[in-house]
């Protein structure tokens, strides 16, 4: 009979517990359904400190227990919930470009056989003397030559634009391409000397403000001085974003000599008539806008070689209108490197600037000779070459030039 109790007991108990589960699963069911439809974005963890929190309450632990595995939960979710910290991006050290940047371009390599500047420049091929001639030795002027499939880099090899303001920091910047006669204006790689790390820029310089249909944007380094021809394939898109700036402050600084008198509306009808270089958008009010900086910068620059009685360009009404417009902050390329220039005269009749130099006649051989034979004291034995190819050296050499740093006024 006992023992019949005793089982009876054991059978309520143990129903009694199974019901006790039950009801705590029923209850938890609940409560997760309704967390899922209230929160929408409750997450596992808090899911699981809920049924955790009614485990204790059905098993009857102590409340200090409980404390301490809501504190716990409440950690992880935060630490679940918290974000990582966003990398900062790395810019280069010299040429301050995101090397995570896919706009980021790294300069290839040079062709086989390039070489050092002064040994390029050493190359018979680049000599306007012959070995014999007497006045190599006269001759103390920089050299000035052509570079045709150049591209720019820093000491790392990213390629980056030279008109971004790092040559007038001091930034080192090297340039690659073929070296050819400053005679030879084809941008073919026949007849160059491929060069290997020229450079480093001193100055850059736009030129060309005489009516004529290019601009000529040159380097200048310890060695010579280069006026670029055409850009590799790999710089090309960099360097039709400055063709465009420099291409436009030649045509508005051109219009703006012959008349003093015009408006910006003038002025924008005028360069909506322009034909841009190749690769270049027609010029429009937006591009206009777009290069307001650089082109006021290049108008003072001009303004600063004219003389004492002559009217200033940047008083033009077109001018000023342009600047108000565009927010245009003057005095911004006072603090860039000057770059040294010949001196030169204005013409008051001609209107036009000459140089202080003067050039060599040019003549054949039979006449050098004959002249040579005939003024032997007037004249210096020269070769044919020199008499021949060096009159057009020193106009382009000896013409004034305006650049990022020092403009001469044409």
């Amino acid at each position: 009979m006992v023992r019949n109790v005793k089982q009876t007991d054991l059978r309520q108990m143990f129903s009694a517990k199974v019901e006790k589960i039950q009801k705590s699963n029923e209850k938890t069911n609940i409560r997760t359904s309704a967390v899922i439809a209230d929160e929408g974005q409750s997450s596992l963890t808090d899911i699981a400190s809920k049924n955790v929190e009614d485990n204790c309450l059905a098993e009857g632990e102590p409340a200090s227990k409980r404390q301490k595995t809501e504190k716990y939960n409440r950690e992880i979710n935060e630490s679940t919930k918290r974000k990582s910290p966003a990398l900062k991006p790395v810019k280069c050290d010299v040429c301050k470009q995101l090397l995570n940047s896919e706009a980021l371009k790294v300069f290839k390599g040079d062709e086989s056989g390039a070489v050092e500047e002064f040994i390029a420049l050493a190359s018979d091929t680049l000599s306007l003397f012959d070995a014999d001639s007497n006045g190599e030795s006269e001759w103390t002027e920089k050299p000035q030559h052509r570079i045709t499939n150049f591209t720019v880099y820093d000491e790392y090899g990213h390629m980056c634009p030279f008109d971004s303001g790092l040559i007038e920091k001091n930034v080192p910047l090297y340039f690659s391409g073929y070296i050819k006669p400053i005679y030879d204006d084809s941008p073919s790689l026949e007849g160059g000397v491929a060069g290997s790390k020229l450079g480093p820029i001193d100055s850059w310089y736009i030129a060309g403000f005489d009516g004529g249909e290019k601009e000529l944007i040159g380097f200048t380094t310890a060695y010579a001085d280069y006026l670029l021809s055409q850009p590799s394939d790999q710089y090309s898109p960099i360097f039709d974003m400055l063709r465009e700036k420099t291409y436009l402050s030649k045509t508005v600084i051109e219009i703006l000599v012959e008349d003093s008198g015009m408006t910006m509306e003038d002025l924008l009808n005028c360069i909506q008539l322009v034909v841009p270089p190749e690769n270049c958008s027609k010029f429009t009010e937006e591009t206009l806008l777009r290069h307001a900086q650089f082109l006021v910068e290049q108008i003072e620059s001009y303004d600063h070689a004219a003389d004492e009685d002559e009217d200033l360009l940047i008083t033009i009404p077109a001018v000023r209108g342009l600047i108000e417009l565009a927010g245009v902050t003057l005095g911004g390329n006072q603090q860039s490197r000057a770059r040294p220039e010949r001196p030169v005269v204005k013409s008051k009749a001609a209107g036009k600037t000459k140089s202080t130099d003067i050039s060599h006649a040019t003549v054949t051989p039979l006449v050098q000779s004959s002249f040579e034979a005939i003024f032997v004291d007037q004249m210096q034995a020269t070769v044919s070459f020199f008499l021949s190819g060096f009159s057009f050296y020193r106009i382009l050499k000896f013409t004034p030039t305006f650049t990022s740093q020092s403009k001469g006024r044409k």
